[in-house]
């Protein structure tokens, strides 16, 4: 069974791959969104642990453990293995406790920030947003610039290494129904094996309460 990480490291993984290339030469973004491919199915093969935490205002209200792999048809598969809730009700800026249909419009949000940031950790949008870069160096950096790449606005940046390639960080800015949402990426790398997003965190807004989504990927194996 082909099995993976959360995805969108495949993309940068993969520049990683093209480590070969002499710092000085220009960067192709052709073979890297070649390479992009390649490095996926060397991911699929790996299974690993997802922990997502979400905070509201700076308090933790919710934790969520998964086992992630590819399945059939190549269809990521997140079973959860773990969790737990805060206790207790969550508050508005003006200190009363939300109403039941605000509680299902903030669960709704969330979910929509969800699915936003799955779009930005695909495959599909790591090819798009290497092949419409622009590349530029600052200091020990490689810089890949691209805009509208998910949605019409959306900003990202992805910083390498100059002289190996090896995927750094990635920054995505971005909104999701008006409010600015930013997603920032750290990548780590296995042991003879592909680079990967280590941890990501996305913060956005919803009606003046501040909400942050953790993801920490670990416990990678080869099967």
């Amino acid at each position: 069974m082909k099995r993976t990480t959360t995805v969108f490291a495949v993309a940068i993984t993969v520049l990683g791959g093209a480590a070969h290339l002499q710092s000085q030469e220009p960067v192709d973004l052709q073979k890297v969104g070649a390479a992009v491919r390649v490095n996926q199915e060397e991911i699929r093969t790996y299974s690993w642990q997802s922990r997502v935490t979400y905070m509201v205002d700076g308090m933790q209200r919710k934790v969520e453990v998964f086992k992630v792999e590819y399945g059939e048809n190549d269809w990521m598969q997140r079973t959860q293995i773990g969790g737990e809730t805060a206790k207790g009700t969550v508050k508005g800026p003006d200190g009363k406790k939300l109403s039941k249909k605000q509680q299902e419009a903030a669960l709704d949000f969330v979910a929509k920030a969800k699915n936003q940031l799955d779009a930005y950790l695909s495959p599909l949008f790591a090819e798009k947003a290497v092949a419409t870069a622009t590349a530029t160096v600052e200091g020990e950096d490689l810089i890949l610039l691209s805009q509208n790449v998910v949605n019409k606005g959306d900003t990202v940046k992805f910083s390498l290494s100059n002289a190996t390639r090896a995927p750094k960080t990635l920054n995505v800015s971005a909104t999701i129904e008006g409010s600015p949402m930013q997603l920032d990426v750290t990548f780590g790398v296995l042991e003879w094996g592909p680079f990967h997003p280590a941890k990501s965190v996305t913060t956005t807004s919803w009606n003046g309460m501040q909400l942050q989504i953790t993801t920490e990927n670990s416990d990678y194996s080869d099967n």
